[in-house]
């Protein structure tokens, strides 16, 4: 019963903020104008600008934003218990989450669709700009690292995943020519491609791809970073947009399913609702505060968001009032994916889930939840495994496109035309990502995974720190972005001394302990520029204060 009355809950909440606070704060705070022009339109060029539907764009930004972090986060808080994850997914998304992610995409398109280094250029300093790109693309790098870890990782161990897959790229790039070539109806062109898509879960049921395991994990790794090297130099509308929009039905079917199964099943709750607040032997991650808050990420509010909207959405948004729905109203959906991931490990035993990793958690859970529906357990296992993939290989294309574009930002004209080269920079992160994740190279990163988190909400204050600094400029309240970014900047740069001194202590009492002591180093130097930006933002925001009196 318990499943029902929070799932019921986030729903209804969720509505009453999109339809309540969301209008309030775009009519208030940001006012968006249906006139004014939007530089998708101002510099269309087909590639990066190009005005699109916002049903269209909706289904991109949601399947950009929504990776695996909603699933593998609540998953992973249910040490604390799954009340405190719960008001977290609520609570975070209701004041924090979908401010951030529409004030990302409207900073950029009222700045003429520039992304967040030329923003920061202008707002803070030409320090600032370089700080941040230079966290940017070392953040970028955290999520290539462990998305593509869990791809890869998969792809090996469910062997029914690839041809679906496979079918899924095709489709999303023959669909990206049926609608912008051939100028083909949206609706049948969507029908068409779900069709393709469920023939391709069938095939890959049928027909597994097995890889010799001593050359598995590297196999697949270089071909998901293959993968995402085509939708990192591709046009926008050939490979990445389709294939994300596609994949929004295709993830979002199984959410749907999965929260109809809820209402048909009923299942009660077979974990405590709170644990502690810290013991070692409960909660190995932390203390409740701030571990908690960014081991939920994505699913409350996540600074990988806000880089989707200010470099790629807000160059595709049609009209101003378009990024309601496309930045609050992704976020909010994305809050329903996390209930939905909290639901199905808070409804299984301890025991039902010792050893598994949390992919495997969801994967067990959801295709229970689909089973009240009469789906069969091993389809409901194919789908929800593929959805994984689908999940975490759709954000990685769009994270080394956005990567290169940062690593030919920072390098700027002194080391000539180089790193304007497209392929190269793609080639360089694809390298740099191979080496931090291949098991043949040691696979450091397996202790970082926590830093990611860090990262990431880390980067979620700093967005709101650029938000805040636009809406002083152009004289709007900024208390609606102020007390969120002090939140996150305060709770996340505590999650990183926290991690830094865990792994420094490890490194201490073990030095063949190489990659706790990597660990360290990442934390220590994500905290040096966070603290640098925060130095240089206030003297920004004291200035532009200033200017509007």
């Amino acid at each position: 019963m318990l499943s029902v009355l929070v799932m019921a809950i986030g729903l209804v909440l969720y509505g009453l903020v999109y339809y309540g606070y969301v209008k309030w704060f775009d009519k208030n705070v940001i006012q968006s104008d249906p006139k004014r022009t939007t530089p998708a339109h101002t510099y269309m060029d087909g590639v990066e600008f190009f005005p699109t539907n916002r049903y269209v764009l909706f289904g991109f930004q949601w399947k950009s934003i929504a990776g695996i972090s909603p699933i593998v986060g609540p998953i992973l808080a249910i040490q604390w218990g799954w009340l405190p994850a719960l008001l977290w997914i609520l609570f975070g998304n209701t004041f924090i989450g979908w401010i951030h992610d529409y004030g990302s995409i409207m900073t950029s398109v009222r700045s003429e669709g520039a992304s967040f280094g030329p923003v920061t250029y202008e707002l803070i300093s030409p320090r600032a700009r370089i700080i941040l790109v230079s966290y940017i693309l070392w953040y970028l790098v955290l999520i290539l690292s462990t998305f593509g870890n869990t791809v890869a990782g998969t792809f090996a161990t469910f062997p029914m995943s690839p041809i679906p897959i496979l079918v899924l790229t095709l489709v999303g790039v023959l669909s990206g020519y049926m609608v912008y070539k051939f100028k083909i109806n949206i609706i049948y062109t969507t029908v068409f491609a779900l069709a393709v898509m469920a023939l391709g879960i069938w095939l890959g049921m049928l027909f597994p791809i097995s890889v010799p395991k001593e050359i598995a994990f590297d196999f697949w790794l270089v071909l998901t970073l293959l993968f995402c090297f085509i939708g990192a130099v591709l046009p926008i509308w050939v490979f990445i947009q389709p294939i994300n929009y596609m994949s929004f039905y295709l993830v979002y079917t199984a959410i749907v399913g999965i929260i109809v199964g809820i209402f048909a099943g009923f299942p009660d709750f077979n974990r405590v609702a709170f644990t502690t607040f810290f013991d070692p032997k409960v909660t190995a991650t932390g203390p409740l505060w701030p571990m908690m808050f960014v081991t939920i990420a994505c699913g409350a509010i996540s600074g990988w968001h806000s880089l989707v909207g200010s470099s790629v959405s807000s160059k595709q948004l049609d009209t101003e009032p378009d990024a309601r729905v496309i930045g609050a109203g992704s976020m909010l959906a994305e809050g329903v994916m996390a209930l939905v991931a909290l639901i199905a490990v808070a409804m299984m035993t301890p025991q039902a889930v010792a050893g598994l990793a949390p992919a495997s958690i969801f994967v067990k859970g959801g295709s229970t939840l689909l089973g009240y529906l009469g789906l069969p357990a091993a389809v409901g296992s194919t789908y929800l495994s593929v959805m994984i993939i689908v999940l975490a290989i759709t954000i990685m294309h769009l994270a080394l496109r956005i990567s290169r574009l940062a690593l030919a930002e920072l390098a700027g004209p002194r080391l000539g035309g180089l790193f304007k080269n497209m392929y190269v920079t793609a080639i360089i992160v694809c390298a740099i990502v191979y080496l931090v994740t291949s098991p043949s190279t040691g696979a450091a990163f397996a202790y970082v995974w926590g830093t990611f988190g860090g990262a990431n909400q880390l980067m979620a204050g700093m967005a709101l720190m650029i938000a805040t600094l636009w809406l002083t400029k152009i004289k709007r309240p900024t208390t609606y972005t102020v007390v969120p970014m002090l939140f996150m900047l305060v709770t996340t740069i505590s999650a990183l001394i926290y991690l830094a001194y865990t792994g420094i202590t490890l490194y201490a009492a073990d030095p063949t302990r190489i990659g706790a002591g990597i660990a360290a180093f990442i934390n220590v130097l994500l905290l040096v520029l966070a603290f640098f930006m925060c130095y240089e933002g206030a003297g920004a925001f004291k200035k532009l204060r200033a200017a509007a009196k």
